[in-house]
């Protein structure tokens, strides 16, 4: 079964271009980790918020994505970035369609 994981950043002041910057390639690097799928979104409400979601298929592909070099060391290069201790939640994939591709 499928599980969802999704990191909340919250981004403090100033600092979230450069966050993204940083971030957004890491995010990506997942799939070669083992991940189905991943996703970066920003809220609309609040732009220091953001959610990084990526469905795995077990954990341990996760742990091997996110303690890895490349990400350990994104990590720490974007450590005073982000303002509230981050960490992983996990869910159940109950259930998803996607109808065709998002152009972004």
């Amino acid at each position: 079964m499928a599980e969802v994981c999704t990191l909340d950043w919250h981004i403090a002041p100033l600092r979230a271009d450069r966050w993204l910057d940083v971030w957004e390639p890491v995010a990506a690097k997942c799939t070669a980790y083992g991940a189905r799928s991943w996703s970066l979104t920003r809220s609309t409400e609040d732009p220091l918020k953001f959610q990084q979601t990526m469905l795995w298929d077990n954990r341990s592909d996760f742990e091997r994505y996110w303690y890895s070099d490349e990400v350990r060391q994104a990590r720490e290069q974007t450590i005073g970035y982000y303002d509230i201790l981050l960490l992983p939640e996990w869910h159940t994939l109950l259930g998803s369609q996607t109808e065709r591709p998002l152009n972004v």
